[in-house]
């Protein structure tokens, strides 16, 4: 994979720039912002600055006000986080200068450092803001990438999707390969925990002091390593903390920053406005598959064992990652979150839309679906009536399969070939 690939997002920032005086890209590093940003600038013209050099940055932050204006605009700024708060609210008085200015300034940053809420407020109706996830696997392999749009519309579209098959082994292999553009191009395995290895440690050394200084009680290393070895699991604080022997303050601290540099997200708990007895603890994920099974010592081999006892885990998070990725270029408006309630119903994937309509998605790492797979969609289907629109179990077959009212099996293939 030596060819440069088009970005699905890349439309829609291009789109952006017509509208909006600033556009924001956050996203993890090494997703491919850099390359995006280069793209753009190509077409556009303008002037690229990364404050990845020494003298850009030092220019940003010096003389701030001088940065934004000593260059041709549009104004693309990689690596944006390392200027500071002077830097946006230089960019902020520059747009309210320019009200009319549309696409001026595209800052990309590893971090979600534009999403901190004074910054955030310092921006409010000038900045559009985009997330680049790593690469889907319809960007890597082909495909439309909109299934997500299609939960929403009719049942019977799901049904007579045509899904190519993809073994066991192969959906292993793409969940130890993860989204990284660089991770497909290393020729063995030795490179490619070489690379993750190096990603991890540059994460834990520099992202992570960009925002504060590691305190000496805390292994940040290690505590990357539990985080990424927990995907697919509720938010424990104290049994992360257990762990490391520190606070469970001292671990939610950490967490806010490991989540700030991309090292996971969470899937907020969905409670549908009752309060009753759902669990409301977020879901963590990791943002790439590919980091976690390194961390975790798994290889395409191990996960190819139908006995491989955390393929259930990493199978849920590829999948969920799939979906947060075409969230961000969508038709349909959504949120994403998990469900549980006291008495065990769980829903790995809750999709809600602004007009309240509901999708359900279960992962299972399985070749075959039955009935008893579908329990908690059929609660959640009789308790939310016309809201629910569809339900499915992404599985590892071959071919979609009706389970009664907007009810679908579907392989896990129709999330990028639809």
């Amino acid at each position: 994979m030596n060819q440069l690939i088009d970005r699905r997002i890349g439309s829609l920032l291009a789109e952006y720039l017509t509208g909006f005086r600033v556009v924001v890209i956050n996203g993890a590093r090494q997703s491919g912002k850099s390359t995006l940003l280069a793209q753009i600038q190509a077409t556009s013209g303008g002037t690229l600055v990364t404050l990845d050099d020494r003298e850009a940055l030092r220019s940003a932050r010096t003389d701030p006000r001088g940065f934004v204006t000593g260059h041709h605009h549009p104004l693309f700024v990689d690596e944006v986080q390392r200027g500071g708060d002077p830097l946006v609210l230089a960019i902020k008085a520059d747009a309210d200068r320019n009200p009319f200015a549309y696409g001026r300034f595209v800052l990309a940053g590893s971090s979600r450092f534009l999403t901190v809420p004074h910054l955030t407020e310092s921006l409010a109706g000038r900045a559009a803001i985009l997330d680049v996830w790593p690469m889907s696997q319809g960007e890597q392999h082909g495909g439309g990438d909109r299934l997500l749009d299609m939960l929403f519309g009719p049942t019977e579209d799901l049904r007579h999707l045509d899904t190519p098959p993809i073994t066991r082994a192969g959906i292993a292999e793409r969940i130890v390969q993860g989204g990284f553009p660089a991770v497909p191009n290393l020729a063995s395995p030795r490179m490619r925990s070489a690379w993750f290895d190096s990603y991890l440690r540059t994460l834990v050394d520099r992202d992570l002091t960009e925002y504060r200084r590691p305190s000496r009680t805390v292994d940040v290393m290690r505590l990357a390593q539990l985080v990424l070895g927990r995907t697919a699991q509720e938010v424990n604080t104290s049994n992360i903390a257990s762990d490391l022997g520190v606070t469970a303050d001292t671990v939610k601290d950490y967490l806010a920053l490991t989540e700030t540099i991309y090292l996971h997200h969470q899937l907020p708990a969905w409670t549908g406005g009752h309060t009753g007895r759902v669990v409301k603890r977020a879901k963590l994920h990791a943002v790439d598959t590919g980091l976690a099974s390194h961390v975790l010592n798994q290889s395409a081999n191990l996960l190819s064992v139908p006995t491989a006892p955390i393929m259930g885990a990493l199978f849920e998070t590829f999948v969920v990652n799939e979906f947060a990725k075409q969230r961000t270029w969508c038709d349909t408006p959504v949120r994403l979150y998990h469900y549980r309630d006291g008495s065990g119903r769980e829903i790995d994937l809750l999709i809600e839309a602004r007009d309240g309509s509901i999708v359900c998605v279960e992962v299972k790492a399985a070749l075959d679906v039955d009935e008893g797979d579908f329990r908690h969609l059929v609660a959640m289907r009789d308790r939310l009536g016309d809201k629910f629109v569809n339900g499915v179990v992404i599985h590892l077959g071959t071919k979609p399969r009706s389970f009664g009212d907007r009810l679908t099996s579907l392989p896990v293939s129709a999330i990028w070939s639809a």
